[in-house]
């Protein structure tokens, strides 16, 4: 399994003979670059060489820096992870919108499913989770009917209590908002190593959002966070702990499931966006591969991991 490096307290990231060496007044921890996948900074007073960074970017590591309310806020993604980038953006900017709308339909009915799928999993109603099935059925191109809109109104509060809204500065939404965090650089990490323009969206379409197409595919993924949040509410106090933090960085290890198997997150993710080229490349929106969230399985040994 690849690892992630979390920094946290006052350390000096460098490197040296392909290890990252991570210093602090208290002690020195060093790891492989060649075992990481990704590096969380999460201590505004840690400095990191430029030769740590330069490396890690060569080796397709990314790199996380977070803000002082501990949320990720900016990331250090690779330029040449990919043989001919021009290529693939050529084809983003090329899609039709009728293909664009035959995947969105794709991911907002998967995004649906696994709402549902949540709400089971959390023993929440079982009445509001076949509403959602329901729905799920029901997904226009370009979802066009706001079926997604219609099933938040009924996922959030049956799965958080009648109270609660995204609009709301408490804990949960604070652990929402750092899982999504986390799991879109994940997918921003993918898309440039295959030559993705984040930029370019199927849906989205915000003018100042350089992340449009991972926010578009990272729909169906969110429901994973959201189970996590409600799986830990009793964990959760008035602010995000180191703990809560870790473990939220842990579901890229989280079990899921795509194409009928069994994976780890991170490489779902992987297989995901190899996916979507195969569906613009063939432009066969059915090509694309949508994860479905699942009980986590502890014990599970993904052959990935090597």
């Amino acid at each position: 399994m690849w690892r992630t490096l979390i920094v946290t307290a006052g350390e000096k990231i460098t490197v040296k003979d392909d290890w990252i060496h991570v210093c602090s007044p208290q002690q020195e921890a060093r790891v492989p670059i060649g075992d990481l996948y990704s590096v969380v900074v999460d201590n505004r007073q840690a400095l990191l060489s430029m030769p740590a960074l330069t490396r890690l970017a060569q080796a397709g590591v990314h790199v996380l820096l977070c803000d002082d309310k501990h949320l990720p806020c900016a990331e250090l993604l690779p330029l040449t992870l990919h043989y001919r980038p021009l290529t693939v953006l050529q084809k983003q900017m090329a899609l039709s919108q009728e293909f664009k709308d035959h995947l969105w339909q794709r991911i907002i009915t998967a995004k649906i499913q696994n709402q549902a799928k949540a709400l089971r999993l959390a023993g929440a109603s079982g009445a509001k989770a076949q509403k959602l099935e329901d729905l799920s059925l029901h997904v226009l191109p370009g979802d066009i009917g706001n079926r997604e809109a219609q099933a938040a109104k009924v996922y959030f509060p049956a799965l958080f209590g009648l109270g609660f809204t995204r609009a709301l500065e408490d804990v949960t939404n604070a652990a929402l908002n750092y899982g999504y965090a986390i799991l879109r650089s994940a997918v921003c990490k993918t898309l440039a190593g295959y030559g993705y323009s984040g930029i370019l969206g199927l849906h989205h379409i915000g003018a100042g959002n350089p992340f449009n197409l991972a926010d578009d595919l990272l729909e169906p993924l969110r429901p994973l966070v959201d189970l996590w949040t409600d799986n830990h509410c009793d964990d959760l106090f008035e602010t995000l702990t180191r703990t809560n933090r870790r473990e939220l960085i842990g579901l890229v290890n989280h079990v899921i499931r795509l194409d009928g198997k069994k994976m780890r997150v991170r490489y779902a993710i992987d297989r995901y966006v190899r996916s979507l080229t195969s569906a613009i490349e063939k432009q066969d929106a059915g090509l694309l591969l949508l994860p479905e969230l699942i009980r986590d399985d502890p014990l599970f040994e993904d052959e990935l991991d090597g």
